[in-house]
């Protein structure tokens, strides 16, 4: 009866890392990116759809990835460290722009 229950907490932790911490990594990568092509001067439109666009494809990778992966403790702290970092990052990098410093 143990076994069943570590295995059904298991697929729930999957699913959830699939659809939250696939869409904040996916998040990050989105914001870090506009910021960035912004900083370096590139039009905001062109960077949202460039990497609106980059972003569809990573969520679905990281979807899958999600299923495969060995460990869950490690999907969990890739996927919410790398969201955290990178949207930090560009939280800092925005605030930079927006201040002229």
């Amino acid at each position: 009866m143990a076994t069943q229950t570590s295995v059904s907490l298991s697929l729930v932790a999957r699913i959830a890392a699939s659809l939250v911490g696939g869409y904040a990594f996916t998040w990050g990568v989105i914001t870090l990116g506009i910021t960035t092509l912004v900083a370096l001067g590139s039009e905001y439109e062109q960077a949202y759809l460039t990497f609106k666009l980059l972003g569809f494809v990573l969520f679905l990778g990281l979807f899958l990835w999600s299923f495969i992966a060995k460990s869950v403790t490690l999907l969990w702290l890739t996927l919410g460290g790398g969201a955290l970092v990178m949207t930090t990052l560009a939280w800092l990098l925005q605030n930079q722009l927006l201040t002229g410093a």
